[in-house]
This record gives C-alpha cells, sequence and structure tokens, in this order.
C-alpha cells in the first residue's frame, strides 16, 4: 500500500497537464499513487493522461461530476493514508511530497499541512499574496477572515477527511475552505514555510469567472470559522462588511479603485 496518494481532478486541462503530472512523477519521495481524475473534459485531456505508463498512475476517465464530487470520489478511493492535492493547471516541486510526509509522520496530531506556494501570473512569478501563517492556534484564529491554504499545496489524513464528511457538494467554488474546517475539528493544522508549490493564476480559472459565488461561499464558511475558533471580533466584522459592500456595489467598488490607481500616476 503506497504511504501517499495525490489526488487531482481535470477538465479540459490540455495546456498545463503534463507539467503537473511530471511534477508528481519527479518527485524525491517515490512511495505514491497518484489519482487523475478525467471529469468529462472534450479537449485532449485524455489523449496527454493516455500516454503515460508509470505505474503509480490510476487514470479514470469519467463524466462531468463537478469538481467537488470528483475530488471526493478520488480521495475515498485513494488506498494510502495520506492525501496530497494538487490542481491540473499547478506543479508542485521535487521535495514537496518528502517535506509534507516527513512532517505528518513526526506530528501524529496533526491532520492538515499545507505550504507555502508561488504565484505564476503568465510568464511571471510572485510570491503568495495570501498573507502566511504557520502554526495551528494562529490559523484557526485567521480562518474567520480568509482561507491560508492552498488547495494545491495540502497534505491530509484520510482518516480526518472521511471523519470530517469528506468534501461537502454545496460548495462549488470554496470546497478546500469548508473542508479545513471540518478537518481541524478531527486534528491541528500547520503550514510549512518551505515554497512547494507553484499556483498559476488565470483569467479563465472557475474561481475567477465565479467571484461573486466564491465571495458568497466564503461569507458562509466565514461565518462558521468565527462561531468554531473565534478571532478579532472587530477585523471579522470589517472584513464581512466590506465584502458585502463589494457584493451590492461591486462596479461603484472597482470604479474607485481606478481613480485611485489613475490619481496615483499623477503624484
Amino acid at each position: 500500500m503506497p504511504k501517499v496518494a495525490v489526488v487531482t481532478s481535470v477538465y479540459n486541462g490540455e495546456d498545463f497537464l503534463e507539467q503537473c503530472v511530471h511534477s508528481i512523477l519527479d518527485q524525491t519521495f517515490r512511495d505514491f499513487e497518484f489519482i487523475i481524475l478525467n471529469n468529462g473534459s472534450t479537449d485532449e485531456t485524455a489523449q496527454i493522461l493516455n500516454q503515460f505508463r508509470d505505474p503509480r498512475l490510476r487514470i479514470i476517465h469519467q463524466e462531468n461530476l463537478g469538481v467537488t464530487r470528483s475530488l471526493d470520489k478520488g480521495v475515498r478511493m485513494a488506498h494510502a493514508d495520506l492525501i496530497a492535492r494538487l490542481d491540473a493547471d499547478d506543479y508542485s516541486f521535487p521535495n514537496r511530497l518528502s517535506k509534507q510526509v516527513d512532517f505528518m509522520d513526526r506530528n501524529l496530531d496533526y491532520a492538515l499541512c499545507g505550504t507555502k506556494f508561488l504565484e505564476l501570473t503568465g510568464n511571471k512569478i510572485s510570491p503568495q499574496k495570501v498573507p502566511f501563517i504557520e502554526n495551528d492556534e494562529n490559523i484557526r484564529s485567521i480562518l474567520s477572515c480568509y482561507n491560508p491554504f492552498s488547495h494545491s499545496a495540502v497534505m491530509f489524513r484520510k482518516q480526518s477527511f472521511i471523519a470530517a464528511g469528506g468534501y461537502d457538494e454545496r460548495f462549488t467554488f470554496s470546497p478546500d475552505y469548508d473542508l479545513w474546517i471540518r478537518l481541524l475539528q478531527t486534528g491541528k493544522g500547520y503550514i510549512l514555510e518551505d515554497e512547494l508549490t507553484m499556483g498559476r493564476l488565470s483569467a479563465e480559472s472557475m474561481s475567477f469567472q465565479n467571484r461573486r459565488k466564491q465571495k458568497l461561499e466564503s461569507l458562509s464558511i466565514r461565518w462558521r470559522a468565527f462561531k468554531n475558533f473565534g478571532g478579532n471580533p472587530l477585523k471579522v466584522a470589517l472584513l464581512f462588511l466590506k465584502s458585502i459592500l463589494g457584493l451590492i456595489f461591486p462596479l461603484g467598488i472597482r470604479f474607485q479603485r481606478a481613480i485611485a490607481n489613475k490619481k496615483r500616476l499623477y503624484l
């Protein structure tokens, strides 16, 4: 039985899929299975996946279940005790799995381990924009404000995932954020300071194109995080107000930002 299962769900991912797959097959840690669910793709995704012959790959071609159901299926079919996640347009650095496995093996009371990550926009690489939070106490207190984990940079215990109820189909754009709250009720969380994954930012991504729906989901999740783990009440209230105003007056806020940016050009 492998030590780790890497789970990826892909829909029409022909542009970056090969880089994603190779980034796992080339890991320094070798004892893993790589479950890739082709979620009803209509491009060359199936052909790209079928060209690989590595025995650690488990490729499933299926109808489009939606990303949340597909990921839940992938985790539940894993043979390994540790689950690592990776989106099909992102990639991991070679020592990612070894670093996270080492942490999880040394800290059996931890259910969830993330890492710092880099962001790739076009050809430009930049540090993560999300503020880095490291230890369990600070992670719990900040979840009511924002999600400090990258979905493509986490490793969690399958036993904790099952106990928490898995991914919730009600969340289309923030199923990971919702899952962290429930996972942290089964054990502790930590984020490694090493930058071990590359997250690709694109205007074509599902979350970018559905920012309003994602914000609505995040509001309900953040409120639940506050009820479960607490946080700074004033900071939470201000962020809630900012999010609600952004939902009510999205064009006005964008216009104000554009004016502010234009003013700075002439200062």
